[in-house]
């Protein structure tokens, strides 16, 4: 079958009489999702999707009907990977695999080049003040936590180190206190006005404080300026030493951004941010920022476990930003998850019983279930996996054994798969929720 070639957007955007800038971002989203092939110096053409070869199956009146063989996977923290491999992607690999290895890793902090590359998209992006000398490369979240704990020592002798958390919050970061023998300290974070400032300033005693203030997750609430006043007060009150985790900010869906907490007092807060919800959490790309005495410990620390992430992707993560391929694909990616949130909140505008929130940024949204008990939320998670589709219970996200002023939910993501796929899968999820929702309004004992 030959291939079928698509309009210029000069060309469609004259025949529709509409502005070309919003062709282009329609090809951008049509291409990310499939439906149309690019490529460098030639024309766009349709792509050949490939249709189902079912055919008719007889079936007697009581035969069940066949499970899907699929899986829409919903769980959050999966950004949309098809496309990144461009020209300029296949580039920077290219040209990093070519060149012959060091003999040794010359610097723990990671790659002097992409520590500048790293520093100048910090400086474009987050308003930061940043020299290479200030960035530690990671292999994402997981490693910067552990590196900044690992770094950190007990301000009291005879005690394990003492760190707080956000409840709910993001599990790994709980899971990696408990494999170092941390002693964790869960902060409740509630819907309506976010951390609650008013317990963490009622402890003196600890060592850190892990936070999401740009984004919280998974509640999407955020630190307001008041807020972050009071916890960098607090901070230099106890001596406690701050780590922002600066995750989502590439997508604030139109919210003005507040300054880091880092650009406050950088000498008091550690920045960890990565590449994972821009790019993939596969690649195991992220950066520390530090200064003085945290970026001396850990530089140390550093040295110690040595460098997780190899020179040739550092050499190429390193063109890729300093061409400014990352700036186009964040660009692009702002656009197709931005369409993709209108979308949904068209799909739940009329939807009773339930609330969309954590909607203001990021590449998930959680499904409130106000009056549910957690039966309710464990059969829709349920029902939803017996239909093929994979979401997270919002109640997983909280410490155990804590009391957590959160009603029941889901949590999901809306940017890994196609759009159509996406708004079937949501379609499923609204008629699962309705339906466990009716049916425990029917029997009390599962409310």
């Amino acid at each position: 079958m030959g291939e079928s070639r698509s309009p210029s957007t000069r060309v469609l955007a004259a025949d529709l009489g509409i502005a070309r800038g919003t062709a282009v971002a329609a090809y951008e989203i049509l291409a990310g999702e499939g439906y149309l092939v690019t490529r460098s110096g030639s024309a766009t053409v349709v792509a050949e999707v490939v249709g189902s070869a079912s055919r008719a199956v007889e079936r007697g009146r009581d035969a069940p009907p066949t499970p899907s063989p699929t899986f829409v996977d919903l769980r959050p923290g999966r950004p949309h990977t098809l496309g990144i491999a461009d020209a300029a992607w296949r580039s920077a690999w290219r040209r990093a695999a070519a060149v012959d290895p060091a003999p040794d890793v010359d610097d723990v902090r990671g790659d002097p080049l992409l520590r500048d590359q790293i520093a100048r998209h910090l400086g474009r992006t987050r308003g930061l003040d940043v020299i290479a000398d200030e960035v530690i490369v990671t292999a994402g979240t997981s490693d910067a936590v552990l590196l900044t704990l690992l770094a950190l020592t007990p301000r009291n002798v005879g005690r394990p180190l003492r760190v707080g958390i956000e409840n709910p919050g993001y599990p790994r970061v709980r899971r990696v206190l408990h494999r170092l023998g941390v002693e964790a300290v869960p902060f409740p974070v509630r819907l309506d006005d976010g951390l609650d400032l008013d317990a963490v300033e009622a402890r003196a005693d600890l060592d850190a404080l892990v936070v999401t203030p740009h984004h919280h997750y998974p509640l999407g609430t955020r630190l307001d300026a008041a807020a972050r006043a009071r916890l960098l007060a607090w901070a230099a009150r106890t001596g406690a030493v701050i780590v922002e985790d600066d995750y989502d900010s590439e997508f604030p869906h139109g919210r003005a951004p507040l300054p880091p907490l880092h650009l406050l007092d950088p000498a008091r807060v550690v920045m960890i941010g990565t590449l994972s919800k821009v790019l993939s959490p596969a690649l195991r790309s992220g950066w520390i920022v530090a200064t003085g005495e945290l970026r001396d410990r850990l530089v140390a620390a550093r040295a110690d476990l040595d460098p997780p992430v190899s020179q040739v992707q550092q050499r190429a993560l390193a063109l890729y930003l300093g061409e400014g391929a990352l700036a186009r694909h964040t660009a692009r990616r702002r656009r197709d998850y931005r369409h993709r949130r209108r979308l949904l909140l068209e799909a739940f505008a009329g939807v009773e019983g339930v609330e969309l929130t954590a909607m203001d940024g990021g590449l998930h949204a959680v499904v409130l279930l106000p009056g549910a008990g957690p039966e309710v939320e464990r059969a829709v998670v349920a029902e939803l996996a017996a239909r093929g589709i994979l979401v997270s219970p919002l109640s997983g996200y909280a410490a155990p054994e804590t009391a957590v002023d959160v009603p029941a939910g889901v949590v999901f993501g809306y940017a890994e798969p196609s759009t159509p796929l996406l708004l079937r899968a949501v379609a499923e999820l609204i008629a699962t929720v309705r339906a466990v929702v009716r049916a425990s309004r029917l029997d009390p004992d599962t409310v």
